[in-house]
């Protein structure tokens, strides 16, 4: 009996040993994890402010760039077994697309009426006239880079309990959101009040998946027409 407890206390205190540089490990890849991905969104943020016409690519390599970061947070398998186990989640993906979908209906007022006079300051990538070009811009807007952008800011950022970081976090996360897609304040604003229903619901939910599909249906929405359009005038040419 005796001989038991002391074995068992041993093996504890073995395993606590050999776990603690494990966990340091860990730690250290977390923290450079992070810092890597903040550093992905800063040179983004000032490629596309100093280049005079940012091309598709830095969106290629921020998306891509992301999604190898996070690709621990996504799984293929877990996405389908989403949408199989019932109800809730196409409900919560309608919603959240309904709301978003307003939030897009805002965008007129806001960045030309509230903010009338007001550079937006969109950001505005020179594409090159050719079918390849547009596929891939079609795959980066409306599929990689909601899945990067869910994965780094929603369920990267809001997995926390923490209750007072997770407010300064949503804040990080919505502004995060804005600065991929604009510099001035009224573009900032309408991206912001965008990318809401995506916090709240993931908030709430806390299935990113759920959030990404969401994300990508308003993406087609947003960025099918104007895709359907480059290619009509390229074949009439």
């Amino acid at each position: 009996m005796d001989t038991t407890v002391y074995t068992s206390s041993s093996a504890v205190k073995k395993r606590e040993h050999h776990s603690a540089p494990a966990a340091k490990k860990v730690n250290k890849l977390t923290i450079a994890k992070w810092v890597v991905a903040a550093a992905l969104v800063i040179a983004f943020t000032v490629s596309t402010e100093v280049i005079k016409h940012p091309g598709l690519f830095l969106y290629v390599i921020l998306a891509a760039g992301l999604i190898v970061l996070f690709h621990k947070e996504f799984s293929i398998k877990a996405f389908g077994k989403t949408y199989i186990s019932g109800w809730k989640p196409w409900a919560w993906t309608a919603v959240c697309a309904l709301l978003a979908f307003g939030a897009v209906q805002l965008k007129t007022y806001i960045l030309w009426d509230l903010f009338f006079g007001k550079d937006p300051g969109l950001i505005s990538l020179f594409l090159k006239e050719n079918y390849f070009e547009e596929a891939f811009y079609a795959i980066t807007m409306m599929v990689l880079l909601p899945v990067a952008e869910n994965l780094f800011l929603r369920k990267g950022l809001l997995s926390g309990n923490n209750k007072a970081l997770m407010v300064v976090f949503t804040i990080v996360s919505l502004v995060g959101s804005a600065i991929l897609f604009a510099h001035g304040i009224p573009g900032i604003v309408y991206y912001v009040i965008l990318a809401a229903p995506f916090t709240a619901v993931y908030l709430i939910t806390k299935n990113v998946y759920i959030t990404i599909t969401a994300q990508i249906i308003i993406s087609a929405y947003i960025y099918i027409p104007d895709i359907a359009y480059d290619i009509a005038r390229m074949m009439l040419r």
